[in-house]
């Protein structure tokens, strides 16, 4: 899958950002079903646009980007080119503002991807690079360029490099007109490589800008063992000529077996070294470019511009003799076009997909060595850099990354690409590129700096400069915004050194002023030695004008140390337009620390907020803002204000230890470090003054919070556990009897952890360490038990054992009325509640009965003492005791 960004540059006006872009559906394999081509759009700023296809044989799509976010736009398939030829099938893409668009032509298994370039960047002469053309589909498949022409009456040369399946002969050029958004498609069985394209000259001497891509249907790249050949399509946006470069420096693809490398040369006497060796010339094939393998870091050197291309290799190829096959590897073909250092970025925002079962993400990155510090991988700083050994002045970085939207940024330029890997699965790409013709262009230049700008700020007289590589004898500057174009002939030039050429610097007259808007700027040159685009020649310069910020704040809170303060940024700005914000929080005294924000850490409330070390006495802060504004972060102004921030009070509270809850009121004791003012208890069991109870609170820990308010209004907090530890539960029956010479388990029960028992007096009992120990006590006993669980919290109880004794029965008594044994006593019967009494004459009748024996029997039936004799008695005293039978005699 594609990944794809939105990319501002802070060091030329060309990139990859625009509002004008041509593509083409390119022909792609279909083995596996019908492809689709998708355009994934972003951009810095809300906008709107629509994409259209040149022969109106599709409803335009309109489309709407916010931003920082991916839109998603699907090209309907009658834009598709199957074969050679020409078609008025150009996809069209414009936007009310800036943006950043990517191509992906995919189907099952298979898909390829490029970066868009926008109209204001592309050029007039190209080298079609391909690879050499290899698959394993089943149909045949074709190396592939594709042009498309941006204006009516646009005449183009092709000269290929290879028979085209249309019959075109190698090396022969051939002439195309194009409408503009004609395609012409041309395809090969073999490797199109080097085939030349460019833009010539109409009858009133104009070249016309127009878009190239390359690529194949299908393709493998790296050897064939007959099994293992696995194969995806290649879809890549050309550099025009110009904006190639002398110096790259190429970094291995993470954790894959190696890379291929092709040096493409625009002149075939172009000398190259690689990591300090020098290439020989019969090492060119076909004077056209170098091909090498490589796993390392290599840095390239051209004494001409070259382009350098990298290639991800076919799943599980390796560079062991065999056709060795690695299962464990990840990957598929992919070709990215590199940048050269001369053509630099400092931030980019990037996607990394999971889609197509991609699963390890990276992005590979060059910087010089003196920057890399300053890089940053979505908004934290990255400091993983290596030393590239074959050129000491710069850096590298292989980043694993997760899958999703990414921001790269540092205080300098830096190169960068995108890739990744699944199981036969890969993408990669150029994370964004400058597109400048390092040989003609103009600067937009800053009065007061000197230094050349991309964009700049409403109200300073910017001034212009033309450079050339030839001295030209006539510039027209066009300001297309109606005004008159100004002439100059013969004009001055300068000449100057650059990369051992001499180039000629042109300054217009005259600095100008300019409010808020975009501009277009044309300079017509006349070319003395006409080149192959004729003797007239169009130079353009895009750039934005941005108004500067008004920038203000307000700091909030109670602006005490320890505590969060806000600041609420109050700046006025055109809505969108700021890019960046530099907050200092203490300006004076550390000068090198501060907050950078930019893209989502910009908050869309204004609120910023940061807490100030603890101090108890007041200290004074100087705070800064400075925010930004423009493409680039170009235009700013800057808000400080002094705050006083007041001394906080330092409170603690007194530790304490775990009690039970049957412990009582426990106060809490609050240090407040001799602050004065006034503190407040909460929690779970405590009063407002500190006072803890665990009745209340019941058993378990709570966390008790001290807040203290200091007079200056400033407070400060303190937290505290107090653990309550549970008491055990006892169960006790109050009183139960027991028969004398019985024994007799004590009731007790209890729950908790960990129990230990202890009952006393130990008179008469078996155990006084158990619950239930076995008690024969003999007389009336009150037993206390205490249980203790792991806590060491302490519960008791009671229960009182009375003993029932054996009744003493006697034999005889005297009721005559002398006050001595005139009553039957039985001895302990009275104990025995209910127990019954019933005595009977020698004739079997009743002649007492008692339930209770409350009162002794004196001797009477009936209100009369019965007389003298034996009497027969059964006597019951229950309770568990066994009735009692026997005879008694009255005696008188």
């Amino acid at each position: 899958m594609v990944c794809y960004s939105y990319i501002g540059f802070a060091q030329s006006s060309a990139s990859n950002q625009g509002r004008e872009f041509w593509t083409a559906y390119m022909s792609h394999i279909e083995d596996n079903g019908p492809s689709i081509m998708s355009l994934y759009i972003t951009g810095d700023a809300n906008t709107i646009g629509k994409v259209e296809i040149a022969d109106g044989s599709s409803d335009p799509i309109d489309f709407s980007v916010t931003a920082g976010n991916v839109t998603i736009v699907k090209v309907p398939r009658a834009a598709y080119l199957v074969n050679t030829g020409q078609y008025l099938k150009g996809i069209h893409i414009t936007a009310q503002k800036k943006i950043a668009v990517y191509a992906h032509i995919y189907s099952q298994s298979v898909s390829g991807a490029t970066l868009l370039l926008p109209v204001s960047v592309l050029g007039k002469s190209y080298y079609s690079i391909n690879y050499t053309q290899a698959s394993n589909a089943r149909s045949a498949t074709f190396s592939v360029f594709t042009v498309v022409a941006t204006e009516d009456n646009t005449t183009v040369e092709i000269t290929p490099s290879q028979n085209l399946i249309d019959g075109k002969p190698a090396g022969t050029p051939f002439q195309i007109i194009l409408r503009k958004g004609e395609v012409y498609q041309g395809m090969s069985f073999t490797d199109l490589t080097s085939t030349k394209i460019r833009s010539v000259s109409t009858v009133d001497g104009e070249c016309k800008k127009i878009a190239v891509f390359s690529g194949s249907t299908k393709i493998a790249i790296g050897c064939n063992d007959g099994v293992n050949f696995t194969s995806d399509n290649l879809f890549q946006q050309v550099y025009p000529t110009a904006s190639w470069g002398k110096n790259y420096i190429t970094v291995p693809l993470k954790d894959r077996n190696y890379d291929i490398f092709r040096v493409v040369l625009s002149d075939p006497a172009t000398r190259i070294s690689i990591n300090g060796n020098v290439i020989s010339p019969d090492a060119i094939q076909a004077g056209h470019f170098y091909e090498f393998n490589s796993n390392q870091v290599n840095n390239i050197v051209a004494d001409k511009p070259v382009q350098v291309v990298q290639y991800a290799v076919s799943f599980g190829k390796t560079q062991a003799a065999g056709c060795q096959f690695d299962p464990n590897d990840k990957g598929d073909p992919e070709m990215i076009y590199l940048n050269p250092l001369e053509q630099i970025l400092n931030h980019v925002t990037l996607y990394s997909p999971s889609a197509n079962a991609i699963t390890d993400n990276y992005i590979n990155v060059v910087i010089k060595a003196d920057k890399a510090s300053t890089f940053r991988v979505d908004g934290e700083p990255y400091n993983a850099f290596k030393a590239i050994p074959n050129n000491l002045g710069y850096a590298y970085a292989q980043i694993r990354v997760g899958s999703g939207t990414h921001n790269i940024s540092a205080d300098e330029g830096f190169n960068a690409i995108a890739y990744g890997f699944g199981h036969a699965e890969s993408y990669g790409y150029s994370a964004g590129t400058n597109l400048k013709d390092l040989s003609e262009y103009i600067n937009f230049i800053d009065p007061v700096t000197n230094t050349t700008q991309t964009n700049g700020c409403s109200g300073i007289p910017y001034k212009l400069q033309l450079v050339l590589s030839y001295q030209t004898t006539q510039i027209k500057w066009n300001f297309n915004d109606g005004s008159d174009i100004q002439v100059f002939d013969n004009p001055v030039a300068i000449p100057f050194q650059k990369d051992g050429k001499t180039l000629y610097r042109y300054d217009y007259p005259d600095g100008k002023l300019y409010t808020q808007g975009t501009y277009n700027f044309t300079a017509t040159v006349i070319n003395p030695v006409a080149d192959e685009c004729g003797s007239t020649k169009d130079i353009d310069i895009d750039f934005v004008i941005t108004d500067f910020p008004k920038a203000a704040f307000e700091l909030t809170g109670n602006l005490c140390s320890a505590t969060k303060i806000t600041l609420h940024d109050k700046t006025v700005a055109q809505p969108g337009s700021v890019s960046k914000i530099k907050i200092w929080w203490d300006y004076i005294n550390k000068p090198d620390e501060f907050e950078v924000l930019s893209g989502d850490a910009i908050a869309t409330d204004n609120n910023y907020y940061h807490t100030y070390d603890y101090t108890a006495t007041t200290a004074t802060y100087t705070v800064k803002m400075i925010v930004y504004t423009g493409e680039g972060d170009i235009c700013d102004n800057g808000y400080e204000s002094t705050v006083i921030i007041k001394g906080s009070p330092k409170v603690s509270l007194s530790a304490v230890k775990a009690i039970c809850r049957d412990a009582g009121p426990l106060q809490l004791v609050a240090d407040n470090h001799g602050f004065a003012g006034n503190g407040t208890f909460s929690g779970n069991g405590v009063n407002t003054t500190g006072l803890f109870d665990p009745a209340i609170s019941g058993a378990g820990t709570f966390n008790i919070t001290y807040h203290f308010v200091a007079a200056n209004g400033c407070d400060a907090f303190a937290n505290i556990d107090v653990t309550v530890n549970p008491m055990p539960v006892i169960n006790l029956i109050g009183e139960f009897t027991l028969l004398e010479g019985e024994s007799k388990v004590l009731p007790a029960k209890a729950t908790g952890d960990n129990l230990t028992y202890e009952w006393s007096p130990a008179a008469g009992l078996d155990n006084i360490n158990t619950l239930n120990p076995v008690t024969s006590v003999i007389a009336d006993t009150r037993y206390k038990l205490l249980i203790t669980n792991s806590f060491g919290c302490i519960a008791s109880g009671e229960v009182f054992v009375k003993v029932l004794k054996k009744p003493v029965v006697v034999n005889a008594f005297t009721p005559n009325g002398d006050g001595i044994n005139d009553s039957w006593n039985i001895k302990y019967l009275e104990s025995y509640p209910g127990n019954t009494v019933d005595v009977y004459n020698r004739q079997g009748e009743k002649v007492y009965s008692s339930v209770g024996y409350a009162i002794p029997w004196d001797g009477r039936y009936k209100g009369s003492v019965l007389p003298a004799g034996v009497y027969y008695y059964i006597i019951n005293p229950k309770n568990g005791r066994k009735a009692i039978a026997g005879n008694v005699t009255i005696i008188k």
